[in-house]
């Protein structure tokens, strides 16, 4: 397959990456004054509530074709249900250089996925690429947080991230060939809807004890741009970039908000950016490169 040139799709997913970078240190500062279980809660009805409106807006054809209405349902249930579930859980008990490192295996298991999906080739140069952004990550990671930690409890929450990964792979795999009947409006819209509302009873008594009054303008704030931003739109041009050049070669930019979040975390958070930074972003930046030319949609 010919190696193409740069176009809409991959300008998009370079937003998206810019949006989730500075959702890290966003979220950080609403987490400050809201839990983590309500603040999920909130800002999932949140962005099921926007895409809502932007598809009756847009689109406003709401059938579904018989025979995908219960993988719709199955895909809503494990992409964004049990997903959010455990992504939350994991976190409580693990830290933020675990978590990042462990997302950053992700491209490998959507790689994984598609292979066995038959939905893409990858050549041995793509694997390579693909590794080279894991390794990236890993270095950014643990140069800035000092290693990773090995702690009964940490292990657990790495489990249930590592399982978070599994299951977003599986969603974002699984969604390819219903993007060719649904627009990712329309996919994402139905899917997060459903998997926001069968979340949200998990979340019912968190919400009856929040201090409503006491949070301020600015974590609401945050928590606003996080599910407007960061699930709205940033999943919107996910699965447009699924649909136009397949799922490993969208999966290779995830490997980017770790390093970029840490530039944000410097200008919103005054956190100090480590040489591995720069180290860890260019074998990024490689590692992309390698996977544009190694990759094939079958």
């Amino acid at each position: 397959m010919r190696h193409r040139k740069f176009q809409l799709s991959d300008g998009l997913m370079l937003v998206a990456v810019l949006i989730w970078a500075a959702n890290y240190s966003i979220l950080k500062i609403a987490l400050k004054e809201i839990p983590p279980l309500p603040l999920n809660g909130i800002r999932l009805l949140l962005s099921s509530a926007v895409l809502v409106i932007w598809f009756l807006i847009t689109e406003r054809n709401f059938k579904v074709q018989k025979e995908h209405i219960l993988k719709i349902v199955l895909l809503s249930i494990s992409g964004y249900t049990i997903y959010q579930y455990i992504f939350i859980r994991g976190i409580d008990l693990t830290n933020a250089s675990n978590t990042a490192v462990i997302f950053g295996v992700g491209p490998i298991m959507i790689s994984l996925f598609s292979v066995f999906a038959k939905h893409e080739t990858i050549k041995p140069i793509a694997w390579i690429g693909i590794l080279m952004g894991f390794l990236g990550v890993y270095i950014t990671i643990m140069g800035k947080a000092g290693g990773l930690s090995l702690s009964s409890k940490s292990l657990q929450g790495d489990l249930l991230i590592f399982g978070a990964v599994i299951l977003w792979a599986h969603y974002s795999v699984s969604a390819r060939p219903l993007l060719r009947t649904y627009s990712p409006l329309k996919f994402t819209m139905l899917t997060m809807t459903i998997g926001s509302l069968l979340f949200f009873p998990v979340t019912i008594g968190a919400l009856r004890t929040l201090p409503y009054a006491a949070i301020s303008f600015k974590a609401w704030f945050c928590m606003a741009f996080s599910g407007v931003m960061a699930l709205s739109v940033g999943l919107i041009i996910w699965f447009y970039s699924v649909q136009k050049i397949g799922n490993s070669q969208t999966a290779v930019y995830s490997n980017l908000p770790p390093a970029l979040a840490m530039v944000f975390a410097w200008l919103l958070l005054s956190e100090r950016i480590s040489p591995s930074l720069m180290i860890g972003a260019a074998i990024i930046f490689l590692g992309i490169y390698f996977t544009r030319k190694g990759r094939g949609i079958s």
